[in-house]
């Protein structure tokens, strides 16, 4: 505050080696403007001089100045508190001396040059309470008790979230390292499947697959599946067919027409979609009981049917109409639809 009262560099106007008029308004106003906003000048003082006229030098000046406001000195800053003790009492006073030198600006107004002697004065006597960052609380007072009180109780609040999180951290850590060890534990089981189902030994492959059927895990059935029916071993193939069948109660069938038989067009748009009713399927000897037809025409309407699977092949008969697929490498079982009355169709069923 001192240096900058004691700078004295802003002039509104050019300086006039002449002699000029003695102006206490023009000073008051110089020092309003040099003095912080808290403070409010007073009684200004001058040097007389003859006729009322100041000498082409500095003129001597005293200017009472009075703080308009209460000042604090801060102590310290804590989160969004500003602890603080008084400084000064509003109404209090000091004297600044210095010199003033007068001119006038081009509009003819005169205009005063202030320089300071004990600017240093004002030091030290801090800021009123809007002027100091953050809100400012009394140091000792109940309400910087209740301030600090929150401050702790924030300050506990903050440590219990941080020790949550850290902990949060360590429990997703442990869970995924442990999840990643199960995903390993479980590729290195599909893998040992996978291995076994394709061994080179023929009872490997087939104590493995009934193994896997014997148990309830369906990625590794499934996995078993999709190797049997991929494989040229009619065993295999055999045993997740009869799988593939238990776990079904309709199997739809697929029709397509012969270009053998231009009729067979006509018999396919007008049959409804065929499929097979499975109401009971025994895996010992591949029998199958349920029923077969197309809803949509009379000669193929559901009827009962008797199945038999033997080895990649299944056949289904109803009144006088006979299904028989064969698995294919496309994991389809293909085939033929016959019956009396009408003409041949094309079969098909994913075994999905």
């Amino acid at each position: 505050m001192a240096a900058a009262l004691g700078l004295g560099l802003t002039f509104a106007g050019p300086w006039s080696a002449a002699a000029e008029p003695l102006s206490t308004d023009a000073v008051r106003q110089e020092i309003a403007r040099r003095v912080p906003p808290s403070w409010q000048v007073g009684a200004v003082t001058l040097e007389p001089a003859e006729s009322g006229r100041a000498a082409p030098g500095p003129v001597r000046l005293s200017a009472r100045v009075a703080l308009a406001k209460p000042t604090f000195l801060v102590d310290g800053r804590e989160g969004p508190y500003t602890f603080v003790r008084p400084a000064a009492e509003a109404g209090l006073e000091k004297v600044l001396t210095g010199t003033a030198t007068f001119g006038k600006a081009k509009d003819g107004t005169v205009t005063a040059k202030v320089e300071f002697d004990n600017a240093d004065i004002l030091d030290s006597l801090g800021k009123p309470a809007e002027e100091l960052p953050g809100r400012p609380v009394v140091a000792g007072s109940e309400e910087a008790q209740r301030a600090r009180a929150a401050l702790e109780s924030e300050t506990k609040q903050r440590v219990a979230d941080e020790q949550a999180r850290r902990q949060r951290e360590e429990d997703l850590l442990v869970e995924q390292q442990a999840t990643a060890q199960t995903v390993e534990a479980r590729i290195a089981l599909m893998n040992e499947v996978r291995a076994r189902l394709t061994s080179t030994d023929r009872a490997t492959r087939i104590a493995t697959y009934e193994a896997v059927l014997g148990g309830d895990d369906l990625a590794l059935r499934q996995i078993a599946v999709e190797a049997a029916l991929q494989s040229r071993d009619a065993v295999l193939a055999n045993l997740a067919l009869k799988d593939w069948i238990s776990r079904h109660k309709t199997i739809p069938v697929l029709l397509y027409a012969t270009k053998e038989d231009p009729n067979s067009e006509t018999v396919l748009r007008n049959l409804g979609p065929l499929s097979i009713e499975v109401d009971s399927f025994t895996g010992v000897n591949g029998t199958l009981q349920g029923k077969m037809g197309a809803a949509g025409y009379s000669v193929v309407m559901p009827a009962a049917a008797t199945g038999t699977l033997a080895q990649t092949e299944l056949t289904v008969n109803t009144q006088g109409c006979t299904l028989t697929l064969r698995l294919t490498e496309h994991r389809t079982l293909d085939g033929l639809y016959r019956c009396q009355t009408l003409p041949t169709l094309v079969a098909r069923v994913t075994v999905d």
